[in-house]
């Protein structure tokens, strides 16, 4: 079933209703230090989006008052529209002072002007404003985000104050196919897509991509990338949307409010980067467990799964000596790849698994994704990324100790997140398969 589209509630006001918050262009410098950072060791996510401060970059020094348009039907609507020079994307943090739940909220981008990624009401929002007050708005495609504000039939907009303090310029967006400035988000060429492998490893490999997603949030009012996992729990009457991936890319609940999620992101044909459309989920997540010891994490999504996607099994026990491992990630954000390795229990610890690598590697962007190993009836989750030296110049050679990642321990994690998966066994259940997301 087709998520319905989400359309604006009026026609495109004149020029002079909409209100405009522009910033300058972004330096040369700052997108460096960008470079710089995601240059440094893994074990920290991809970084694809720059901080903007509104009260130094603006002219205005924050968002002007909006401009309200009375609709024939008597209801209000005003225009935002948020202005970042050559970015890929943009998302506003809007300090929320202000905002009757009835109220509704609509995104979209230049890029795409047609598109309106995201619709929430003011009680979502409310929902996904941050301890600092800020809520971060949906990741749009362009140089330009416009939000539209629409208020029903007896609500004032002088009860709506909204201030626009921080934006996020992104490098990279899903028209050029998520990658940043061409270079840094294009993995390597060892990488494989995961279509190339479905005729191989049949319909239970199926079920595991679709379990998997790419993620983006803000830190700071910098935008990053991840990977992450649906994840099955015991209750075969529920289909609660578990998502595991790691501590380092989000660990508090300020961060999990700004999550968005892109499923089905893979090549449709083996080595041909060409992809549909991701269906993009922006209702952020409830954070309800991370490490910094295993670096693992459990969200909660806040929307639903998307149509098409799978909820990945998951296995607490220990991890067999030697074992094949299977990993699907999104490397540098780019279209879904899988590698495959063997466990190596030498360099393992108490807190991480590692692996090394066959075929396939990993890289930044790739944090967070799940280490699976196979069994007769499927795949099965045994961490998620937290990271490593591997990478296409050192893959194939087990023996080269720089062809290794480490994985957070799903069975040391497991104890603080039972009750979420696990919470009507009746014995200490430690095993529980997947199975693809039934229509509603």
């Amino acid at each position: 079933m087709a998520r319905t589209a989400v359309a604006w509630r009026a026609a495109g006001p004149a020029e002079s209703a909409v209100t405009r918050l522009s910033y300058g262009e972004m330096s040369a410098q700052r997108i460096l230090k960008l470079h710089q950072y995601n240059a440094g060791r893994r074990g920290k996510p991809l970084r694809i989006g720059i901080a903007r401060e509104a009260s130094a970059e603006t002219a205005t020094r924050g968002l002007p008052p909006p401009r309200w348009t009375v609709q024939p039907d008597g209801s209000a609507v005003a225009r935002l529209e948020f202005f970042s020079p050559l970015a890929y994307g943009v998302r506003a943090g809007l300090a929320v002072e202000a905002l009757d739940p009835r109220a509704e909220l609509r995104f979209s981008g230049s890029a795409r002007p047609g598109k309106v990624v995201a619709a929430m009401d003011g009680r979502q929002v409310r929902r996904l404003t941050g301890d600092d007050g800020l809520f971060w708005t949906p990741a749009t495609e362009g140089e330009r985000q416009v939000v539209e504000i629409w208020l029903p039939v007896g609500v004032s907009p002088s009860a709506i104050r909204l201030d626009a303090p921080r934006l996020s310029h992104l490098m990279t967006n899903a028209v050029d196919g998520f990658k940043i400035l061409k270079d840094i988000g294009a993995s390597g060429s060892c990488n494989i897509d995961t279509v190339c492998r479905v005729g191989q490893l049949g319909q239970v490999f199926v079920d595991a991509k679709a379990a998997v997603a790419r993620m983006t949030f803000v830190k700071q009012g910098s935008s990053y990338y991840c990977t992450g996992t649906l994840l099955n729990d015991t209750d075969p009457g529920t289909q609660v949307p578990y998502f595991h991936t790691a501590n380092h890319c989000i660990g508090s609940q300020a961060v999990a409010s700004t999550l968005n999620t892109y499923w089905n992101f893979e090549s449709t044909t083996c080595n041909v980067d060409v992809a549909a459309d991701p269906v993009q989920l922006s209702g952020g997540a409830d954070h309800l467990h991370s490490s910094a010891e295993t670096d693992g994490a459990l969200l909660r999504l806040r929307d639903a799964a998307p149509a098409g996607t799978a909820f990945a099994g998951w296995d607490a026990g220990a991890l067999t000596a030697s074992a094949s491992v299977t990993a699907i990630h999104h490397p540098g954000g780019d279209l879904k790849k899988v590698s495959f390795g063997q466990h190596l229990p030498a360099d393992s610890d108490g807190q991480h698994h590692a692996a090394g690598w066959l075929e396939g590697t990993t890289e930044r962007g790739s944090s967070g994704s799940g280490l699976f190993t196979l069994a007769a009836d499927g795949y099965y989750l045994r961490g998620g990324l937290y990271g490593g030296d591997a990478s296409c110049a050192n893959t194939g050679s087990l023996s080269d100790p720089e062809n290794i990642d480490w994985y957070s321990r799903f069975d040391v994690d497991f104890p603080n997140i039972q009750q979420y998966l696990a919470p009507v066994s009746t014995t200490a259940r430690r095993r529980n398969g997947s199975h693809p997301l039934a229509p509603p």
